[in-house]
């Protein structure tokens, strides 16, 4: 890393990435190392970075860093716990670590005198939506305890932001998928293009839970992005930050969204699996449709997806196939 930064012209900002090891942190740090060559990228988990991506790196808890973040520029925040069934057996893990700890976090970047934030929201602030489109200025009432500690750390910012003056924008991230550059999700991902083609990979057969949605083909419709493209999300967010005030929410997805048969169709047709399924019962209050309302990401953030379900399809499959041989 030392003489790949003496050999920069200029470091413009110095970036602290929380959650630097996780799987869309690892591939954010490798954007920012990329992208430009004006960063200075300090990469913060409580495991070990094994992908390099980094100027410098350190072990521990996001909420007790408060030494590293003299003369960062801007912090972005990828760090959490995660998941929504596991929310709601023990939720005083997720409030605890992340709106208490993401609080104590804030706390030290207004006492180090950090002013610019990005923060790694969910879809799950929106709870279902009554017509399956996911707009910001929706109730936003989450239904499981991770929802809530998104949506928490959310209006944590916006108060911050009034009295302190930290600027911030949340990516509420649809479901994120993929892979790149040897970056990828590790096995039992929850989303279900990991689920198939683990499933097709083991010779098993996958449950497709109902078969009577509102949909063109029966099967439920949800939004799926590319955790490059999430990346290149972060980084327009890192700008924005930048302006004068700035306290955002934006929605990070495909902003169309695919049903469960057309992930099907992808995996049959992008990789040498054969996708064997049944249909089981559908789950109660699946919703038939939900998909993220993107014109003010595409408009305010200029942000765009450039990687369609072939290429996560595609990515995913190469990034399995990799790690299994490893």
């Amino acid at each position: 890393s030392l003489s790949r930064l003496c050999s920069r012209k200029q470091i413009l900002m110095r970036i602290l990435v929380t959650g630097a090891a996780g799987y869309v942190g690892s591939v954010v740090c490798h954007k920012l190392m990329t992208r430009d060559q004006n960063y200075h990228v300090i990469a913060v988990d409580r495991n070990l970075c094994k992908h390099g991506w980094f100027d410098e790196a350190h072990e521990g808890n996001y909420n007790d860093i408060q030494h590293l973040l003299l003369d960062i520029d801007c912090v972005v925040h990828c760090a959490a716990t995660s998941l929504v069934g596991p929310s709601i057996k023990d939720p005083k893990k997720y409030y605890r670590n992340n709106v208490y700890g993401t609080q104590e976090l804030l706390d030290a970047c207004v006492a180090q005198g950090v002013k610019r934030f990005v923060f790694i929201s969910s879809a799950a602030c929106y709870g279902n939506p009554e017509n399956g489109i996911c707009k910001i200025d929706d109730s936003n009432t989450p239904i499981n305890p991770y929802g809530w500690s998104k949506r928490m750390t959310e209006i944590m910012l916006a108060d911050y932001h009034r009295a302190y003056g930290l600027n911030s924008v949340s990516l509420r991230l649809f479901n994120v998928a993929g892979a790149h550059n040897k970056l990828g999700q590790e096995k039992e991902a929850t989303h279900i293009i990991a689920r198939i083609m683990e499933s097709a990979m083991a010779g098993k057969t996958f449950t497709l839970y109902g078969d009577d949605f509102d949909t063109d083909d029966g099967t439920c419709v949800r939004d799926y992005v590319h955790v490059y493209d999430v990346a290149g999300a972060v980084h327009n967010a890192i700008k924005r930050t930048s302006r004068t005030s700035t306290c955002d929410i934006f929605n990070i997805g495909n902003g169309s969204g695919y049903s469960n048969m057309d992930i099907i169709k992808a995996i049959e047709q992008n990789t040498d699996l054969t996708v064997n399924y049944e249909i089981g019962p559908r789950r109660e209050g699946d919703p038939d449709y939900l998909v993220a309302d993107t014109y003010l990401t595409q408009q305010r953030m200029i942000w765009q997806p450039s990687l369609s379900l072939d290429d996560i399809v595609d990515s995913a499959y190469k990034f399995y196939k990799m790690t299994s041989s490893s």
